[in-house]
């Protein structure tokens, strides 16, 4: 037999959920791609699960539960291991995002993240990654979209670039169900969505969010040019994005406008 890497519980909730994982496992007699070939993945995902080294979709987690008569186990533990497991860089962004009353989005080249639906999110995720890697980000990405279902769900105020809405990923079906999922966005009293047009006289050079948290500074996120990004909480750096935002915003479409143009686009899609 090989090397059993020991899970400690207590050290976190992705340890916490790959411990147990493992034990209800070990209980029912089944190897990893026996549970594998249970939840349609592959031995090698169950493996880096039962590690903590990939959290487990959440799919898979209701049917951890359904295969191991469990009342919703899995399910709960699920968002708040994947968020543990996120990229070492965004965990700090997720803290702040997770805590905001209000946000301020710029993203030049894709719809953002709180605003995807799954199999645009899939779509745009694929390229270069591995599969299970996939869906790792994916669940993180759909995870994020929880603070906008909270009782009082935080302010947003998003400005997308033309490029952004047109730029055509995963074909025509995903493309349309991902530009209806702004218009219903748009419908909701605490969701801005503008359009920057693409003859807008504005230099686009990276993406970036402003966080507002009650009772706390301002911080900002933005996008780094060799990938992922930086949390930034120095005064005189958020307050130069807040300059910059409100450049840009200027030059947008009015909501309504914006409404049309994004009408426009998914009926020729």
């Amino acid at each position: 037999m090989g090397y059993r890497r020991e899970m400690d519980p207590t050290t976190s909730v992705a340890a916490l959920f790959a411990y147990k994982l493992r034990k209800y496992r070990d209980a029912n007699g089944w190897t990893q791609d026996a549970l594998a070939d249970r939840v349609g993945c592959t031995g090698d995902l169950i493996s880096k699960i039962e590690t903590a080294k990939r959290s487990a979709t959440t799919a898979m987690s209701g049917d951890f539960d359904r295969l191991f008569a469990l009342d919703g186990y899995f399910a709960e533990l699920q968002p708040l291991a994947a968020r543990e497991l996120a990229l070492g860089w965004f965990r700090p962004f997720l803290e702040a995002e997770g805590t905001a009353s209000s946000m301020h989005i710029f993203e030049p080249t894709v719809i953002t993240g709180l605003l995807q639906d799954e199999a645009y999110a899939r779509a745009m995720l694929t390229a270069g990654n591995h599969p299970d890697k996939v869906d790792q980000l994916v669940a993180t990405r759909m995870e994020r979209q929880e603070i906008l279902r909270r009782d009082e769900p935080p302010w947003l105020v998003i400005l997308l670039s033309e490029y952004a809405i047109r730029r055509k990923i995963g074909g025509p079906e995903v493309m349309r169900a991902q530009l209806q999922r702004l218009l219903d966005a748009m419908k909701e009293p605490n969701i801005t969505i503008q359009i920057l047009p693409e003859d807008a006289q504005i230099y686009l050079n990276g993406s970036f969010t402003l966080l507002s948290c009650d009772g706390r500074k301002d911080v900002a996120y933005a996008e780094t040019p060799i990938g992922g990004g930086d949390l930034i909480d120095q005064p005189r750096l958020v307050n130069a994005l807040k300059v910059r935002f409100d450049l840009i915003r200027s030059a947008a479409l009015p909501a309504t406008e914006s409404e049309k143009l994004i009408r426009t686009i998914m009926e020729s899609v």
